[in-house]
């Protein structure tokens, strides 16, 4: 993505990978610092497909180095919830835009 190699890496539901910024174990996450999105491999279906969009989400917010944009329009206090938005609405109406 944008020059970007990212991988995806399935892990174990209770890997330390999957804790995310807040501290809290999730089914995903993106590591910018190793160009890696570490997903649980407990999850399938519509679920997982909803989740590797929302992190590709993530992957372009690094890749396009969109994260100053967002940080500057935004206050600090609510830097991670805004990003957390912006790949869930990719992940919740990206399809439906591009089908329409």
């Amino acid at each position: 993505m944008n020059g970007y190699l990212w991988r995806v890496c399935y892990v174990m539901p209770n890997d330390p990978m999957l804790v995310d910024r807040s501290g809290e174990l999730t089914v995903a996450t993106t590591d910018p610092s190793t160009l890696c999105v570490y997903i649980s491999n407990a999850i399938h279906g519509d679920f997982l497909y909803r989740v590797v969009i929302h992190e590709l989400g993530h992957c372009a917010i690094y890749s396009f180095g969109l994260a100053d944009d967002i940080r500057r329009m935004t206050h600090p206090k609510y830097w991670v919830e805004i990003e957390e938005w912006i790949c869930n609405f990719i992940a919740d109406y990206g399809q439906m835009i591009f089908d329409a």
